[in-house]
């Protein structure tokens, strides 16, 4: 019999006879305990023929059932015989602090040494994120969650090709490929660049928001200082020129009254009636000015307040009025 089929076969006695031991009353069930065996004894049969991969699922799946000292054992070396140093180192401690047992004696040793030769062979990793104190930080190596706890100390790392993802909201994903040898220390350092889209995104809002009157009240159109009503604007100008109208008729009737050659007569009586016709023109045109004038103070708009319109400016001379808006 080769020493592995030897081993194989104590391995199958000490798991059967620990497996069945009397387990405490929180433990599993007799019914666990059996299928945790049967399992235990199919992964040893696929390690007898060297199919690691099965076999690990197997003892993965026992030890889930039933936390067995051979089972860790076991598990240990088909972890080694995968590539998973890391959870193979852990798997020969966790087996070496169980309680030692006659059935399990000579596999302490065996446990020792392959602790020895992982802890030389895992590689260990550094991660340094900057910044570090960033809001829903998340890190993932091999798509698997850091915890951002983690981050200060150096983690054991199986040797090969790796993955390391840094992300957090605003910020873009760094990411970072890396080949660790065996026994070596990698140092990864990762720095989160502000996204900028993300950004402008959201200053946009905030910058419409500055834009908007206190109250969230919608902004409103108002009129130009220039802008004018043509209502008060014609009764105003057309009230000017007939003012100047008036002003020049009576001129002329004062003149004509000068030139007379008596105060009676019929000349005399037609220059007094041109007067007063002036008289009666500029009456009339003062009061269009007025009507004017009343509507452009009295006009409001719909809110209350009165609109803001630039005030005309007249020049009258003889026989020319000049309104400028």
């Amino acid at each position: 019999m080769t020493p592995r089929r030897t081993r194989a076969l104590a391995l199958l006695v000490a798991a059967a006879g620990l497996l069945a031991a009397p387990a405490p009353a929180a433990a599993q069930s007799a019914a666990d305990v059996a299928v945790a065996r049967e399992i235990f004894i199919e992964g040893s049969e696929f390690a007898k023929q060297g199919r690691w991969e099965e076999a690990r699922e197997r003892y993965e799946r026992s030890l889930a059932i039933k936390r067995a000292p051979i089972t860790l054992y076991s598990l240990g070396v088909a972890q080694q015989q995968t590539g998973q140093l890391v959870e193979a180192l852990e798997s020969f401690r966790a087996f070496l602090v169980e309680p030692s047992a006659p059935a399990t004696k000579e596999y302490e040793k065996l446990a020792q040494q392959a602790v020895q030769e992982l802890e030389r062979h895992v590689a260990a990793l550094e991660l340094r994120v900057s910044p570090a104190d960033v809001a829903g930080l998340v890190v993932k190596l091999d798509g698997v969650d850091v915890p951002v706890a983690a981050l200060e100390r150096t983690r054991p790392l199986n040797p090969g090709d790796h993955t390391v993802t840094v992300s957090a909201p605003g910020y873009r994903e760094a990411r970072r490929s890396i080949a660790a040898a065996p026994g070596s220390r990698v140092v990864v350092v990762l720095s989160l660049d502000r996204d900028a889209s993300t950004a402008g995104a959201a200053a946009g809002p905030r910058a419409s928001s500055a834009l908007a009157p206190p109250g969230g009240a919608a902004l409103r159109a108002t009129p130009d200082a220039a802008t004018v009503r043509v209502l008060p604007i014609a009764l105003l100008a057309g009230g000017l020129t007939t003012v100047a109208a008036g002003v020049a008729i009576g001129l002329l009737g004062v003149a004509s009254a000068s030139d007379a050659p008596t105060r009676d007569g019929d000349a005399a009586d037609a220059a007094r009636t041109q007067a007063l016709a002036g008289d009666i023109v500029a009456g009339a045109g003062l009061a269009a000015a007025g009507a004017g004038v009343l509507v452009l103070v009295f006009d409001r708009d719909p809110a209350g307040a009165p609109r803001r319109q630039a005030p005309p400016r007249a020049a009258v001379g003889p026989l020319r009025l000049t309104v400028r808006f």
